[in-house]
């Protein structure tokens, strides 16, 4: 593909990208960087692109991946916020971190899709709307994938407080 048929087929989709990037990060900054890349990975396969029957949906999915990259690095906010709501009470703060730290460790042993669909929810806030989008499923299988991550957390968080001790 040269650098003309390049600026005819591929930058007008630009717009529309950054729309899906936008909606995904929540973000303009994050939007135009996640853009940028997505372009100049288009650039690097401009050779491969001939052979693709839709620019734009390849394009969709190689910008799908670059915003879940994005959202997985952002921090949570979830440890912040256990200082504050513990006051003075180091103790009880301590508590709430070993919790926090047992149920991220139980998060690494679901299913990929279970452990995002958890992580862009329950840590980073997304709407079910936006984790539709970015695992392409509906917004009820994202909340079944959620009740069922959670509920299996919920199993395993109670196998380490009761200590592997079957209690009826």
């Amino acid at each position: 593909m040269t650098k003309e048929e390049f600026q005819r087929d591929v930058i007008p989709i630009g717009e529309k990208m950054y729309r899906i990037a936008f909606r995904l990060l929540g973000n303009s900054e994050s939007a135009k960087d996640v853009l940028q890349e997505l372009f100049l990975k288009l650039w690097e396969k401009r050779s491969e692109l001939h052979t693709i029957s839709s620019i734009e949906a390849f394009a969709c999915t190689i910008l799908k991946n670059k915003c879940l990259d994005k959202l997985r690095l952002r921090k949570p906010m979830v440890d912040a916020d256990i200082l504050k709501t513990q006051g003075d009470n180091p103790h009880a703060a301590f508590d709430h971190s070993e919790s926090i730290f047992q149920i991220r460790k139980i998060m690494q042993l679901l299913p990929e899709r279970q452990k995002l669909i958890m992580q862009m929810r329950d840590i980073d806030g997304c709407t079910f709307g936006e984790i539709a989008a970015v695992s392409d499923t509906s917004e009820n299988n994202v909340r079944v994938q959620l009740c069922l991550a959670r509920k299996k957390v919920k199993e395993e968080l109670l196998k380490v407080y009761n200590y592997g001790i079957q209690r009826d």
